[in-house]
């Protein structure tokens, strides 16, 4: 119990404890380090010691790193530099315990993916292509509304336009792009 105490005690960044066999307290601890309480981060997180990079980083430097890549990935001009940015967010916050931005950077890669689908596939002339282009359009955006990634609302919608009757553009412009874009200014 005292080299337990010095060990816990003299410990500045890292402390990692690893369990040979499964034990009844052991379990008990990981449970009470893991929770989470009252929306507070949790004192631990469970590794695989399989998995060796999962290993060497807390839960918020897997959030930190996600933020990071996500942010590249809307500063990306190349969309499959964005599609691969937004993959290594995803994972990063897959390994905390927080879905909200795993949910948040999903919507964008569905975005980016849609985004990449339409620049080669699609024709503009027919009729069921741009049915589905609209529709399609239609849900991503308003799913990014709900998350607010409003800067990739205006890059969908940069993207549709070649698809879109004049009516919906100019309806779409007058209701909805221009409100973002002057919210935008705003800020």
């Amino acid at each position: 119990m005292k080299l337990l105490y010095t060990g816990v005690t003299r410990c500045i960044e890292k402390l990692f404890f690893v369990e040979t066999k499964s034990s009844t307290a052991g379990d008990a601890s990981m449970r009470w380090l893991t929770k989470q309480v009252s929306g507070r981060a949790s004192y631990a997180t469970r590794n695989s010691i399989n998995d060796v990079e999962a290993m060497s980083m807390t839960s918020d430097e897997f959030i930190s790193e996600g933020i990071n890549n996500a942010e590249l990935a809307q500063a990306a001009m190349d969309l499959d530099q964005s599609q691969m940015m937004l993959e290594r967010s995803i994972w990063c916050f897959e390994q905390t315990d927080i879905i909200e931005l795993a949910a948040k950077a999903r919507i964008h890669y569905s975005s980016v993916l849609f985004r990449l689908e339409i620049q080669v596939t699609y024709d503009e002339k027919n009729s069921n292509d741009v049915a589905v282009i609209e529709m399609r359009a239609a849900q991503l955006m308003e799913s990014l509304t709900k998350e607010g990634l409003f800067f990739e609302v205006l890059n969908i919608f940069s993207s549709v336009t070649a698809f879109l009757s004049e009516y919906a553009k100019e309806e779409l412009e007058k209701r909805f792009i221009r409100k973002i874009q002057l919210a935008g200014r705003e800020e």
